[in-house]
């Protein structure tokens, strides 16, 4: 054990990090080391220090419910986003119910939809990624699984402005986060703490009908809508890393913006998946034709700069992205980069340098 401690301590971050994943926020990891350090107790049991961990436990969902645009009442805990998806989704289903979902779902979504046993619905992508509504006529007594933005081409999706008053929607915000808002019309929706710099292992689940939400899985207490297990130090790091979440949209925007036209220029031939102007501004997925992605992924890897390849929404990152494909695009060839707050000019300029010598060397062979 000691071993790994310090391998752990001696890793050192990616210098150009395009990865979705980023460094924990400074102050979150602060928050956790303190939380960890000094222990925590059952927020749930009577005493002083269970007491105490109550008091941070609900000061901590407050702050998160405040800045997602929820109220605190509606906001369920658990420790892994993957249940997170089938809470939201499949507390508001029954084997009646019609279901819609979106080609480019999640797989945690894909799973829980192929569980459904009553009819199923798949809502087509429109070559701007986004979900393509008009193809679309909502039977009543339906449910729409409905992903606000997508992790991989970062296209945004709106409801469309007429739907059934008795449409019951389970909103995916896991890759939007804070930086897109809840629609107005919501029954559930599900959150994942890395999309603010929180910590992996947090996930929120925020129940707006409560009328119409019962926890799919096997319980007993009738007080508890979920078992609400999960780590309170985690917790209180997620509160403070949203707490502290300060995206520069506009700077991203322009980075991304560089980045693709660096590509074009210098790759004629790449397609770049979605519209950036209705895309989240942070995230782009490129073809490159006649490349292999996993090559492309470790050229880069030597170089310094850490990407993405293949789908952002399965377990097995470098599977063929069902997302591109639902958009008509090639899915071999694929390269995806995530720009952070600390993302600099000077480390866009390197990545696109390193990416066209990357494909150069390949198209050579």
């Amino acid at each position: 054990m000691r071993a790994l401690a310090s391998s752990v301590r001696g890793v050192v971050p990616v210098t150009g990090n395009f990865q979705s994943e980023t460094a924990l926020n400074s102050l979150a990891k602060e928050a956790m080391l303190s939380a960890i350090e000094g222990g925590w107790a059952d927020p749930k049991k009577i005493g002083q220090y269970p007491s105490k961990a109550a008091i941070l436990r609900n000061g901590a969902i407050e702050s998160l419910a405040h800045r997602l645009g929820v109220s605190p009442e509606q906001i369920e805990v658990t420790g892994e986003v993957g249940l997170s998806y089938f809470l939201a989704l499949a507390g508001l289903l029954d084997e009646n119910k019609n279901l819609y979902s979106g080609a480019g779902d999640r797989s945690g979504v894909i799973a829980t939809v192929r569980s459904h046993k009553g009819p199923k619905f798949e809502i087509p992508l429109s070559k701007d990624g986004r979900l393509n509504f008009s193809t679309t006529g909502f039977s009543p007594n339906s449910v729409l699984a409905f992903q606000l933005g997508n992790g991989e081409s970062g296209a945004i999706n709106e409801l469309p402005n007429e739907i059934p008053k008795d449409l019951l929607i389970a909103v995916d915000s896991t890759a939007t986060g804070a930086r897109v808002k809840l629609p107005e019309r919501w029954d559930s929706a599900c959150f994942d703490s890395r999309s603010w710099d929180g910590p992996a292992g947090l996930a929120i689940v925020a129940i707006n009908n409560a009328a119409h939400w019962k926890n799919p899985l096997p319980h007993i207490s009738s007080v508890r809508r979920t078992y609400g297990t999960y780590s309170l130090p985690l917790l209180l790091a997620s509160a403070v890393a949203l707490e502290n979440y300060r995206p520069s949209e506009v700077f991203t925007r322009e980075l991304t913006e560089r980045f693709r036209t660096d590509i074009r220029n210098a790759l004629p031939d790449a397609l770049i998946a979605g519209e950036l102007e209705k895309s989240m501004a942070h995230l782009t997925s490129i073809v490159i034709p006649g490349t292999n992605g996993e090559e492309l992924v470790r050229e880069l890897d030597r170089k310094g700069f850490a990407v993405d390849s293949g789908s952002a929404c399965t377990a097995m990152n470098l599977q063929p992205s069902h997302v591109l494909a639902a958009m008509g695009l090639p899915t071999d060839g694929n390269i995806r980069i995530a720009i952070h707050t600390e993302t600099t000019l000077e480390e866009i300029t390197g990545l696109v340098t390193a990416l066209v010598s990357a494909v150069r060397s390949q198209q050579q062979r």
